[in-house]
């Protein structure tokens, strides 16, 4: 049964797309196709302190965005209302994500593991939203709009950018963490049939 649980969080992982931010190459890696390792499990002491630096940032990045008087700019009604909404989504998807931290800072779990990633993920989607929205030239009027507007989105990308860090390095402990589970479960099974194999 944990087999298939396991199966399926693989699959949905493969169907996220935010999980572009996952694996890079050093310089010379990609010509010649040998990457380094990169999947690896946190112990306990790492894991907490990670997650200790991941709320922290995400705190900060919260205030960051409460500072943000989106609501000045002169945008055309649905360029506002798209904004409006992408701001809001930020927030409360920030806010979500510190609430699964909590949880995994009580106690690890794969699934608690997953819903961090899939907070993660959502999280670097609606900074994209909200990217895509002050980037666009046209939605702004006036020049001074536009300055203030691009000021806002250096800001959501550079919290986005300090995002892409942090769920790849999440992601990687993800992954071996479920090949963890997956050995025990495989060895649980195997050490299971040795004792009707001697039979």
């Amino acid at each position: 049964m944990l087999r298939k649980t396991i199966i399926t969080v693989f699959a949905f992982l493969g169907a996220i797309p935010a999980l572009a931010h996952t694996t890079q190459f050093a310089p010379g890696q990609a010509a010649t196709g040998h990457a380094q390792p990169v999947l690896r499990l946190m112990n306990d002491r790492e894991f907490a302190a990670f997650l200790v630096r991941l709320d922290s940032d995400l705190l900060r990045s919260e205030q960051q965005l409460e500072k943000m008087d989106v609501k000045s700019l002169s945008l055309d009604a649905q360029d506002k209302l798209d904004l409006e909404r992408s701001y809001s989504q930020c927030l409360q998807s920030l806010r979500d994500t510190r609430v699964e931290i909590q949880k995994l800072s009580q106690k690890q779990t794969l699934k608690l593991d997953l819903f961090l990633l899939i907070d993660l993920n959502e999280l670097a989607r609606t900074l994209d939203a909200m990217d895509e929205v002050l980037l666009n030239p046209v939605a702004v009027s006036g020049t001074s709009g536009a300055q203030k507007s691009l000021g806002y989105a250096k800001e959501v990308l550079s919290i986005d950018g300090a995002l892409a860090t942090d769920i790849s390095m999440f992601q990687h402990h993800f992954i071996a963490f479920t090949g963890v589970v997956d050995a025990t479960l495989e060895q649980s099974e195997q050490d299971g049939s040795e004792p009707q194999n001697q039979k």
